[in-house]
């Protein structure tokens, strides 16, 4: 006698359920699907849990397994999945292609151990890294296949000790970069350590007056490269003044002229510079005796024709010479409406610091800057210019201290300080190739030098198999490239 069928659905398309399905009719069509049981505390019994679809019956074809199906089927036979291995490929190949002259002469200076100079490089620029997580960051980037080697942290350490011992092969590095004595900017900065184990930490205090252990790195900066092109260590005690001539003479531009703020100026310090020969422009606080307000509270600052265009500003100026020293006095129109409507805004939030008869008194002498300087024979327009041009190294600082995060160390040893801080001069190094590159196509007001290591970092390679694959990415990051004219894919 026939078995008779319970099931709702029929033969034809029961015959392909196997164990691990399920067979339902969806619209009166009929799908598999794999199927599987979980224990659940709370019902105190199996319950079914429905997975993939496997694919749809008809009672003409049959089985017919599904598109996505066969594409897991085939993948899991392509792909071992301890042969997959994905690695940061954008900065490294950036790297590669713009960054090459500063790989090319590291290879020139150091042959022995340019390519870990590179890897730990790579490391604290992309990823602002300590020492210990070194290794973590250099090996999932594309330079280190390239490059065959790894690095650890016993390795960076002893490494860093090297480089702090060779001072004289750092210095012949950096004099590798240098362009004529043009504009080369000189200024000092202080950073930070609790480290007693290192001669150059000594009690000082800082512009804002903060007062900690610290060291002082001083810097040369060229406006020819738009670039730091030397720089220092000198102990926390020392005064400016005799670190600019101590630099200058190490790194042989003599030429070269010191730019302060307006925190150094002292007649200590002025008289320093002179015995010293040194080139200064310094600026000076709008209380200084030195200057001579007279023309610019008559007015008669824009008698002559006495001026020139500042990115779009036009700027008043005279000079005259005090105690054998050439005074700019300059006026910003632009500027002294500014700091005008700012100090009335004041007068009414905090009336206790600001009033209307200190603004009287201050009124003329807002969007005013004076500057002392020996260089007699140079015109106030380019004395003004020059000292404008510190912008540039008040942003070398800036991307040291934030970008690179490098406003303080805790190495305890004077030889891995060195070495640590070269390491940091050559990423600040890329960052000026990174800014410069943003700057001349004109993408810099709308990125900064995060966002261009950002995408650069997203962009990866896969490889499988042995192959190696790249990653696909966004649209954004795909324009993005061609407007800097960089072809990381």
């Amino acid at each position: 006698m026939k078995k008779r069928n319970k099931s709702p659905h029929p033969i034809w398309a029961l015959k392909h359920k196997l164990p691990g399905t399920e067979l339902r009719n969806i619209k009166d069509r009929y799908y598999l699907y794999e199927v599987s049981s979980k224990y659940d505390k709370d019902l105190k019994r199996a319950k079914k849990i429905t997975g993939k679809l496997l694919g749809r019956i008809t009672k003409e074809d049959g089985f017919i397994q599904s598109d996505k199906d066969i594409l897991r089927k085939k993948s899991n036979n392509l792909i071992i999945p301890s042969s997959i291995s994905v690695r940061e490929y954008g900065l490294s190949t950036f790297i590669q292609q713009k960054l090459i002259d500063i790989v090319e002469t590291l290879k020139e200076y150091f042959p022995l151990y340019w390519k870990e100079i590179i890897l730990i490089t790579y490391s604290r620029f992309g990823y602002k890294s300590c020492i210990k997580n070194m290794p973590l960051f250099s090996n999932k980037s594309y330079l280190q296949e390239e490059y065959g080697i790894s690095i650890t942290e016993k390795k960076i350490s002893l490494l860093l000790r090297q480089l702090g011992r060779e001072r004289e092969r750092i210095t012949e590095y950096m004099k590798s970069f240098m362009g004529s004595n043009n504009h080369i900017l000189v200024d000092m900065t202080n950073i930070f350590s609790s480290s007693r184990q290192i001669s150059l930490v000594k009690a000082g205090y800082n512009s804002d007056l903060v007062f900690d252990s610290q060291f002082n790195l001083l810097y040369v900066y060229s406006l020819e490269l738009n670039s730091p092109v030397f720089y220092r260590l000198y102990s926390g005690n020392i005064k400016d003044v005799k670190g600019f001539k101590m630099i200058l003479e190490e790194s042989g531009l003599n030429d070269s002229i010191i730019i302060c703020d307006k925190g150094f100026y002292s007649e200590n310090n002025i008289l320093h510079l002179e015995e010293s020969k040194l080139r200064y422009i310094i600026p000076l606080r709008r209380n200084n005796k030195l200057i001579d307000y007279g023309q610019v509270e008559s007015g008669k600052i824009k008698n002559d024709n006495y001026y020139f265009k500042h990115e779009n500003r036009y700027i008043w100026y005279y000079t005259y010479q005090n105690d054998g020293k050439q005074i700019h006095i300059y006026q910003d129109d632009t500027l002294k409406q500014l700091e005008e409507t700012d100090y009335l805004n004041r007068i009414e939030t905090h009336p206790e610091e600001y009033t209307l008869e200190n603004y009287h008194i201050r009124k003329n002498r807002f969007g005013t800057i004076s500057m002392v300087t020996n260089m007699i024979d140079i015109k106030s327009e380019e004395i003004y210019t020059t000292y404008k041009s510190r912008i540039n190294i008040e942003l070398m600082f800036d991307g040291m201290k934030n970008v690179l995060d490098n406003d303080k160390t805790y190495m305890q040893n004077e030889d891995a300080l060195q070495g640590w801080m070269f390491i940091n001069h050559i990423a600040l190094q890329w960052y000026y190739k990174m800014y410069v590159l943003l700057k001349e196509s004109k993408e810099i007001k709308k990125h900064s030098i995060n966002d261009l290591l950002i995408h650069l970092k997203e962009v990866r390679k896969v490889k499988i198999n042995n192959n190696w694959v790249l990653e696909p990415i966004t649209s954004a990051t795909e324009k993005f490239f061609h407007k800097l004219g960089l072809h990381i894919t």
